[in-house]
C-alpha cells in the first residue's frame, strides 16, 4: 500500500508516491512512522525489483511522523491516520 499526492519538496522537486517503509514503537513513549517519498511509482518499483541498488540511483526522501504510542498499530490504520494529517490530506490509497 502506499499514497497518491504530490507534494512539492522546499527545492522544488515533486514527490508523488509514498509509502510508509516502516513502525517503530518505543514501548509507552510513542510511535513513529517512517515514510519514504518517491518521485513517482515508477522509481519505487525500480527499487522494489532491485533494477537498482538500494538508494543508487534514485530520489527518494525520508520523512518521519510521531504519534501516540500504539502498539496495535496495523499498516491500514497508519495510512489512514497520515490521510488526517495536513501534508497527506486528500491523497489517494494506492495498492501495491
Amino acid at each position: 500500500m502506499a499514497l497518491k499526492k504530490t507534494i512539492i519538496l522546499e527545492n522544488g522537486v515533486p514527490m508523488s508516491y509514498h509509502r510508509i517503509a516502516e513502525i517503530q514503537n518505543r514501548v509507552n513513549y510513542g510511535t513513529i512512522l517512517i515514510i519514504n517519498s518517491y518521485i513517482n511509482q515508477e522509481q519505487r518499483n525500480r527499487e522494489k525489483n532491485y533494477e537498482i541498488k538500494y538508494s543508487d540511483d534514485i530520489y527518494k526522501v525520508t520523512d518521519k511522523v510521531g504519534i501516540e504510542y500504539n502498539d496495535t498499530l496495523d499498516i491500514v490504520s497508519a495510512y489512514n491516520y497520515l490521510k488526517t494529517t495536513e501534508k497527506y490530506k486528500d491523497a489517494e490509497d494506492v495498492f501495491e
